[in-house]
């Protein structure tokens, strides 16, 4: 009888420690569970889309993101929209279509909203866009028509403002990680040319971009001068110090600069009345006698023509143009 109990004791002892045991992974895992949940709940806030304030460029804008119903009005969206792989709703074309050089990466579905000049205010309107991206090249009246159609935030077509135009499009799309990436890699491969290339300091360049049927050129902060002159380090020609804005020239004058390497830029898009002038350039007895042309330090569209010049997607193509031609 004694040791009956003794066992019942023992039994007894077991079954409630069990208990106990049974109670604290329940509690435990209760626990986890809640902070898994709380988690899975934070990260999904932060996904969805809903009315925030962001600032871009020194100014506050509510808007709702991150979202996929973006409207890009500007070649500078569309190209920071194809670098991070956003498939806007909508884009402007050059001449009727989509530009060449982003046709095919822009997506599918992608409507097209009218000319560079100004969308068309009803294509817009029926895509019932959360945002639309224009240009700081829009007159007042566009951006008025538009912003009565949804938030419009006009992206900067200044070269200098590449990262912040980048990081918009990034925080607009929830792709904030990927366009940080894109930055980071743009200084890495910036970094890797100036080591091949340490004698860029020691030269003039300049940029030629071909427009109706005309040689122009662009102050230091616009359009690839930023990149030539900022980042690849080439030397600024005095000639171009008294230019801010885009500027036309002839030959004639131009053959009085002093340059050592020059680039030239040339899209059927920007001269489609003067589809033949780089050929005849290219002949030109004056064109051919100066210095840089006559040494073959010239090169004709290094990337493609369509590239606006002051985005990641052309700084990365010019990087790799450059990395592999000069």
């Amino acid at each position: 009888m004694k040791r009956s109990g003794l066992f019942e004791k023992i039994w007894w002892t077991i079954g409630v420690f069990g208990i106990v045991l049974l109670l604290s992974a329940c509690g435990t895992t209760s626990s986890q569970t809640a902070a898994s949940t709380a988690a899975t709940t934070e990260n999904s806030s932060a996904s969805i889309a809903q009315t925030q304030s962001l600032t871009y460029l020194d100014t506050d804008y509510d808007v709702v993101y991150p979202t996929k119903k973006i409207v890009t009005a500007s070649l500078e969206a569309m190209e920071d929209a194809v670098a991070l792989g956003v498939e806007p709703i909508g884009a402007i074309t050059v001449g009727d279509d989509f530009p060449s050089y982003l046709k095919d990466r822009l997506g599918a579905d992608v409507a097209n909203v009218g000319n560079k000049f100004g969308p068309d205010v009803e294509a817009v309107t029926a895509l019932a866009p959360d945002v639309i991206l224009g240009s700081t090249k829009f007159d007042d009246a566009v951006t008025a028509s538009l912003t009565k159609i949804a938030p419009t935030i006009n992206v900067s077509h200044q070269s200098t403002n590449w990262e912040a135009n980048l990081r918009l499009m990034g925080q607009l799309a929830g792709k904030t990680e990927e366009a940080e990436q894109k930055i980071t890699d743009y200084q890495a491969d910036l970094t890797a040319f100036k080591e091949d290339h340490p004698d860029t300091t020691d030269q003039k360049a300049v940029m030629i971009r071909i427009r109706d049927g005309e040689l122009c050129v662009y102050g230091e902060n616009v359009y690839y001068n930023p990149t030539i002159y900022g980042d690849l380090g080439f030397q600024v020609p005095e000639e171009l110090n008294e230019i801010e804005a885009q500027t036309t020239i002839s030959v004639e004058q131009f053959a009085k600069w002093d340059v050592d390497l020059v680039f030239v830029q040339f899209s059927d898009e920007e001269n489609a009345g003067n589809l033949d002038f780089l050929d005849s350039l290219k002949e030109n007895a004056i064109w051919k006698s100066i210095p840089a042309i006559a040494d073959n330090h010239v090169y004709y569209n290094i990337v493609d023509a369509g590239y606006q010049g002051g985005t990641y997607l052309s700084k990365e193509a010019f990087l790799s143009g450059a990395s592999d031609k000069l």
